[in-house]
């Protein structure tokens, strides 16, 4: 019974690491897919039209919204932060930044939001990392400026485009950490449901706000027949799916390590979906990154001794 009860926690953090790998998979893939939507979208429309959509996609769990109007208040304005972190300035400067930067340049970029992630989650939650979870993220970012370095984004990128991804990287920390403890204590589609729901409220109050209803309403009409299987993949597995996993593999383990576990390796995958699909060759610069990166990776997926202290809290199963 030991041995079975032992392997139970080590195969759910098995679990939250495939889960936030394929996350990356998928967001990495969505830098590229941005990138083309944006040809006939522009950052507005794309990220209300993302989000309302996401929301009809919960359509079948709207019943519970009546666990969230019984919240306490911190954790209601905790769940308000979240969203507008998530469904509002992270996608907004993410998009502004794909429209002057290359999707590689922008993900080298918003690859700092781990390093934030760990201070916010410091600062905020009190959460201490072991010394090869630290190592592992920096060996990572060592990566991401290698590559920076190398590919010498700085002497090519428009300095709006490099401010809206650092912007977007804040706003990712921000939300990584805001969270955190929302997922912790809330069942998973309740998190889910209720960021992408208030999100989507909150863009298009910021849309009539700003006198662009008509403009983002007609917006649609500008995609073509491919565009169309492009914003799809955004809306569904980008924030859908991958949402959903990303979740999982939050609840399970630290802020930090959550967030550079998927935020790093976008690199690569974005690296591998721009050579097959747009024939861009990765450079030696890439290869060099990547070596940083997935070591960095494995650093952060040794677990520490049965019975440390800095083992993360496994929870409780999710309710759904």
């Amino acid at each position: 019974m030991g041995g079975r009860s032992a392997a139970r926690p080590a195969a759910a953090l098995a679990m939250a690491f495939l889960s936030l790998i394929l996350v990356s998979l998928f967001w990495g893939g969505h830098a590229v897919v941005g990138k083309a939507v944006e040809q006939q979208f522009a950052p507005l429309p794309l990220t209300v039209w993302r989000f309302t959509l996401t929301a009809v996609c919960y359509l079948p769990f709207f019943g519970r919204f009546r666990h969230l109007f019984r919240l306490p208040v911190r954790v209601k304005l905790q769940l308000v932060l979240a969203s507008l972190c998530w469904a509002v300035l992270y996608p907004l400067f993410y998009y502004q930044a794909l429209r002057t930067l290359s999707p590689l340049e922008t993900l080298l970029l918003v690859n700092t939001a781990p390093l934030v992630a760990v201070l916010f989650s410091f600062v905020f939650l009190r959460e201490r990392l072991r010394g090869l979870e630290i190592a592992g993220i920096v060996v990572s970012f060592l990566g991401v400026a290698a590559l920076v370095v190398l590919e010498g984004v700085g002497s090519v990128a428009a300095g709006t485009g490099i401010t809206m991804a650092i912007m977007s990287a804040l706003a990712f920390a921000g939300y990584t950490v805001s969270s955190r403890s929302l997922f912790q204590n809330l069942p998973l589609f309740d998190v889910l449901l209720g960021t992408s729901v208030i999100g989507a409220v909150m863009l298009w109050m910021w849309t009539l706000l700003s006198g662009q209803v008509g403009y983002v309403s007609t917006a649609l009409r500008a995609l073509h027949p491919s565009g169309w299987w492009q914003f799809l993949y955004i809306v569904l597995i980008v924030s859908t799916a991958a949402y959903a996993l990303y979740g999982y593999g939050l609840r399970r383990l630290p802020a930090g390590i959550a967030s550079a576990l998927t935020f790093y390796p976008q690199v690569l995958f974005a690296a591998v979906i721009e050579w097959v699909w747009l024939g861009i060759v990765p450079q030696v610069a890439t290869l060099i990154g990547a070596a940083l990166i997935l070591g960095g990776t494995v650093l952060m997926r040794i677990r520490p001794k049965r019975g440390s202290p800095s083992v993360p809290d496994m929870g409780t199963d999710d309710a759904v």
